[in-house]
């Protein structure tokens, strides 16, 4: 799907925001969790002592047990975000979020599609590497008229990338007349195969009943 991660879960943001505000990375905070969980182990080993020992509570053989399931209870409001957004870094896959005014990879694109000298966008992905750090591989067609500009053109998408949270990326720019954007349906300059049969392949692919371009076509 377009917009995707080699998509591009984490957990919810409001989880993301509290290690980040604690300093933790996920593997700090996983620690945590660990260590945390021996100490309420050992804390319930002491109260189930005393219960028993000390109380005649009908129930007190089911305080152990009960103890248990509130620990266990604890620990898996910590521990299942953390896996989920572990998994969802591992999958590669776009953050819910890129930043306060980008709600999503499509969002982007079309933030993208509106600087100057950007004819069309596409094969956009946007994953995390890890919880702070977000990459961006993005194709841009720029008018063939404006290849003076390119530099520029790509600056002005690296300047917005850094406002919205995205420090590392990769700009691929391709050159084509304005005039040929609506006979490629493909709108990607790249080579493809002589039967085009990769642009199905494709990470964007187009229906397989388009019509291709002609490889000769002068672009």
């Amino acid at each position: 799907a377009e917009g995707h991660s080699h998509s591009h879960g984490h957990g919810s943001q409001e989880e993301e925001a509290c290690h980040a505000e604690a300093g933790l990375n996920m593997n700090e905070w996983s620690m945590y969790l660990h260590v945390m969980g021996d100490a309420l182990g050992s804390a319930a080993v002491v109260v189930n002592a005393c219960i028993i020992k000390y109380t005649d509570w009908e129930y007190k053989l089911l305080a152990d047990p009960i103890c248990s399931l509130i620990i266990v209870a604890i620990i898996l409001l910590g521990t299942v975000p953390l896996v989920m957004e572990t998994a969802h870094i591992l999958m590669e896959a776009a953050p819910k979020a890129i930043s306060e005014d980008v709600d999503s990879v499509d969002s982007l694109k079309e933030r993208i599609s509106h600087v100057p000298g950007v004819l069309e966008v596409h094969e956009c992905h946007v994953w995390r590497l890890n919880q702070t750090t977000v990459l961006c591989t993005v194709h841009v067609i720029v008018d063939k008229e404006n290849m003076t500009e390119v530099n520029k053109i790509v600056d002005s998408i690296k300047t917005l990338l850094h406002q919205n949270n995205i420090h590392s990326s990769t700009i691929q720019t391709e050159t084509m007349p304005a005039s040929h954007l609506s006979l490629n349906p493909s709108n990607c300059a790249d080579p493809v195969c002589e039967d085009d049969s990769c642009l199905a392949n494709s990470c964007c692919a187009i229906p397989e009943d388009a019509n291709t371009p002609d490889p000769g076509m002068d672009i």
